[in-house]
């Protein structure tokens, strides 16, 4: 009598814990959906509720985790709290809150910016995506949707000394689809607006057009393959593969690739060459926190065959990225300046599958040399394989992150 009493009870526990978590499964799922959240999964596990979702609205890295975690503060979650913050349903970062630090908010003890201050933020996502692996279907997926983005493009060159500069506006229209898991394709095309160019940079021509596969290993290795026509006129393949610690101030990856030559002409239409050339390079990189400078280092081949290396230092201003390059390569060297700001539009909600927005970002390089020996040789080449490549776009890193989530929270108490 009394085991069966014993087993009874086990079993009225057993369906009011499961009704208590699929309750607050619901309410993180609804949050998170609410301001705007893809690929959602939520699992229960004793003692912890893990979430993963993906930010396609909020311009910034920062915004959309920020948003992420006033959503599931106000759910009604038991134990600690974990979520993984997704880029094209791979896992990038893992944010941890306790259940101390949830606990005390709730109950007024502390504010949102201690919070901010006590989270754990980290790139290992192992633990917390095997706790999500039986999570069950997705909510509000991404795959599929369709984003028209509207790429501005200006190129500048003192080349000439028959004119002050060379220039070129485009502007280049991208058709962006997230596929299956970290499979994505664009389509883009160069539109001329204005240019005292001649040539393929007067002609409506391809841009990046490209499919890509990201994909992350255990221990915080990720990799992506890209093939298609990318910039500089390269059509190819390109493999990455990086390693990243777990605070993302180290990062130590290669890239390798193989790539003809592509351009419209008057004669042959879009003309794809036969002659392969390959670019390889090691690459480091390390984000110092205080001032939030990021330095970037690269030795290898470029594409047509010199070797060099190649240093950069770049601050981040919140969501404008400022730095400063120099290239030695064959002998010569070279140098500049590079930068991304947002362009307006903090946020684009998607409604349905399609959607028209600007890029989120505008970036822009300026080397220093733009003759000679350098620019006859075609010395330092190299080609991007995503029109949204830059220091800003996408940008997970936890120290980043946590200081401008803290800082934008200051800015607005402030008004």
């Amino acid at each position: 009598m009394k085991n069966k009493r014993k087993s009874g009870l086990k079993w009225i526990l057993a369906v009011w814990f499961c009704g208590i978590s699929a309750m607050a499964d619901a309410q993180v799922t609804e949050g998170l959906k609410a301001i705007g959240m893809e690929n959602i999964r939520c699992a229960q596990t004793p003692g912890m509720t893990t979430v993963s979702f993906e930010n396609n609205v909020y311009r910034s890295t920062y915004t959309g985790v920020g948003k992420a975690i006033d959503a599931c503060l106000g759910s009604e979650t038991k134990g600690d709290l974990q979520l993984v913050v997704l880029e094209n349903r791979i896992p990038r970062l893992c944010i941890n809150l306790p259940d101390t630090l949830t606990e005390a908010y709730r109950n007024g003890e502390i504010n949102l910016t201690q919070v901010y201050q006590q989270m754990g933020i980290t790139v290992d996502t192992d633990a917390p995506m095997k706790a999500l692996k039986n999570a069950g279907q997705e909510e509000a997926p991404s795959a599929w949707k369709m984003d028209l983005v509207i790429y501005p493009d200006l190129f500048l060159e003192n080349n000439t000394f028959d004119e002050l500069y060379t220039y070129a506006i485009n502007l280049n229209p991208a058709v962006e689809m997230a596929l299956w898991k970290g499979g994505k394709m664009t389509a883009q095309v160069i539109l001329p607006v204005a240019t005292n160019l001649s040539g393929e940079m007067k002609r409506i021509r391809p841009g990046i057009i490209a499919l890509s596969q990201d994909v992350r290993f255990k221990h915080n290795i990720f990799g992506k393959m890209t093939v298609g026509n990318f910039t500089n006129n390269r059509y190819g393949a390109q493999l990455e593969i990086k390693y990243r610690t777990d605070n993302g101030r180290w990062e130590l990856g290669g890239t390798a690739g193989s790539t003809g030559f592509s351009a419209i002409t008057r004669e042959d239409g879009w003309y794809i060459g036969r002659k392969q050339r390959i670019n390889a390079s090691l690459n480091a990189s390390y984000y110092e926190p205080r001032l939030n400078l990021q330095f970037d280092f690269k030795a290898g081949r470029y594409i047509y065959g010199d070797y060099g290396v190649r240093g950069d230092c770049t601050r981040h201003f919140g969501e404008y990225a400022i730095g400063l390059y120099a290239l030695c390569t064959d002998g010569e060297i070279n140098g500049g300046f590079h930068f991304a700001i947002p362009l307006p539009g903090k946020k684009w909600s998607r409604k349905g599958f399609f959607r028209v927005k600007p890029a989120d970002y505008f970036a822009w390089a300026y080397g220093m040399v733009a003759d000679g020996e350098y620019i006859e040789k075609q010395l330092g080449k190299s080609y991007s394989t995503r029109p949204n490549e830059n220091r800003s776009s996408n940008f997970y890193q936890p120290d980043y992150i946590r200081y401008f989530l803290i800082k934008e929270l200051q800015k607005e108490k402030s008004k």
